[in-house]
């Protein structure tokens, strides 16, 4: 009787352990994304002079691997689509030992140069993802930030983020100036039109203040004074968000509902455990950066040009979790400062040695 009920009660446990790993590898299998140029390989052309891949000091490009190697960081690029571009492109690491996040905004026409796409718009960031998909938009980011890891892609349409926005019960802003903007040829025709105050935002509310950039001319309305002002204010918006979801108390939960309206490579059992170690992050800790550059015109079209070595510095910052300074200068004189006072140090060594 003994021995029947062990072979009843292992067949049990393996039909069970075979449904459960089932139902995992289904959902993670359809959550990822079905791009049809996923496998299109990203080659960038290394002979473009207009791409800053200047390399650091032996010392800082030292120091960001040695940061990243022993750091426990989890990274993933969040994509906002709209169409087959990415209008918005978020770079998010996160330390559970921490447990602290940091994002670093890419503006969409950030300059990137890939051998076979010599369209003025293809050298964009934004046109990466409709020739390359998210794994190829992970492998660009991951080129763009001095190869630091890109472990995880998570993509999210307009009425995706319409619908996580409606999911955590809206997101509180703060709107100083009035925003209003028409564009009577999109489909259906947009209108973005908010008095100043205070507002909770909820579903395509949200999407309208995400996507605002200018004023309607002749409104006297807010102007963002295009990409780099919108970027800030979706910084600020993601802010809010993420402490009102963490103010649901179900942080788990919350994130498997909300993932039904995203495409991503986080596995199912990884997205639980992410949220669970994030579940007592201070959201008030999560700090927001810009791709350091400038945006200027060339051939008659607006790019951003990302500066490396600031962007170098900015990642070793992240990775020092703030112990050093995202200033590049003030790192650089920090640096001769310290090298300085150990030569000092050591000549008086030396000294006393020889007085002795």
């Amino acid at each position: 009787m003994k021995k029947l009920f062990i072979r009843v009660f292992l067949m049990a446990f393996l039909c069970f352990t075979l449904l459960f790993t089932g139902v995992f590898a289904a959902f993670n299998t359809f959550m990822q994304d079905s791009h049809p140029n996923a496998d299109v390989p990203v080659i960038r052309d290394r002979e473009d002079q207009e791409f800053d891949d200047q390399e650091a000091e032996p010392f800082e490009r030292d120091q960001l691997r040695r940061l990243v190697n022993k750091s426990n960081r989890v990274n993933a690029v969040l994509l906002g689509l709209d169409g087959g571009r990415s209008d918005t492109m978020m770079f998010i690491s996160f330390d559970p030992d921490e447990p602290q996040m940091d994002i670093i905004s890419i503006p969409r026409d950030t300059y990137y140069p890939r051998k076979g796409y010599d369209g003025l718009g293809q050298k964009k960031i934004n046109a990466a993802y409709a020739a390359h998909g998210a794994e190829g938009v992970k492998s660009i980011v991951s080129d763009l930030l001095y190869d630091v890891p890109v472990h995880y892609y998570v993509t999210l349409t307009y009425q995706g983020a319409a619908s996580v926005v409606d999911a955590i019960g809206g997101v509180p802003m703060y709107i100083p100036q009035r925003m209003y903007y028409r564009d009577p040829y999109d489909s259906p025709p947009l209108v973005i039109d908010f008095a100043p105050g205070n507002h909770v935002l909820k579903g395509q509310d949200a999407v309208k203040f995400l996507r605002y950039r200018q004023a309607a001319p002749g409104s006297g309305a807010m102007d963002r004074n295009g990409d780099l002002g919108r970027v800030e204010a979706q910084q600020e918006f993601m802010k809010n968000a993420m402490k009102q979801a963490m103010s649901l108390g179900n942080l788990p939960t919350l994130a498997s509902s909300a993932f039904r309206f995203v495409r991503t490579d986080v596995e199912l059992q990884d997205l639980v455990r992410y949220a669970n170690q994030a579940r007592n992050m201070n959201p008030d800790t999560m700090t927001t950066f810009t791709l350091p550059g400038e945006a200027r015109m060339q051939s008659g079209l607006s790019y951003f040009f990302h500066h490396g070595l600031e962007t170098r510095q900015l990642l070793i910052h992240i990775y020092s979790n703030g112990e050093v300074t995202a200033d590049l200068e003030e790192a650089r004189r920090l640096e001769e400062e310290a090298n300085g006072t150990a030569d000092e140090e050591e000549e008086e060594t030396e000294t006393d040695s020889s007085n002795s």
